[in-house]
């Protein structure tokens, strides 16, 4: 799949169809960081070079993909909202872009959760942030090698 379909469709998702708000860069990066998370958490082996996406990914996979990109979109602007949030006033016009930060961080919170759902009902597991599963962890077993009990009272 040509990676500008895969930017085109990332700039309709993210409500900037004409690229006025979010850069050719920072969607290239966005789109690199949802690829590298997709392959992670799906055990896919999607590729992404400087023209295209290999292979093609399937439709739900796609949505998946330009999810967890819109979501860095978001994370990138909430970063640089958090330098650019400013409150002023003069005479009895008043701008302030101070809740710009706060909104960027619901909206990237609201999409990672979205995300989040959307892996677990693909890969069948379960979705409990309350509970660390660490992946590839074995339970270690030791055997007493010696008839001495270390907890038994001597009398």
């Amino acid at each position: 799949m040509e990676l500008t379909e895969v930017i085109a469709r990332l700039r309709l998702d993210a409500g900037d169809p004409d690229g006025t708000v979010f850069g050719e860069a920072e969607c290239r990066r966005a789109v690199a960081r949802a690829v590298t998370r997709l392959n992670m958490d799906l055990g896919t082996h999607y590729a992404l070079s400087e023209t295209e996406l290999a292979p093609d990914p399937t439709e739900e996979h796609l949505e998946l993909l330009l999810l967890a990109a819109h979501a860095n979109l978001a994370g990138m602007r909430r970063s640089t909202s958090a330098t650019t949030g400013v409150s002023f006033q003069s005479g009895d016009k008043r701008v302030d872009k101070t809740k710009a930060v706060s909104s960027w961080a619901e909206l990237w919170d609201a999409l990672w959760q979205q995300y989040r759902q959307i892996v677990a009902a693909l890969t069948g597991e379960m979705d409990d942030d309350s509970i660390l599963t660490p992946k590839g962890l074995s339970p270690v077993i030791y055997e007493q090698t010696s008839e001495y009990d270390p907890w038994e009272l001597e009398s």
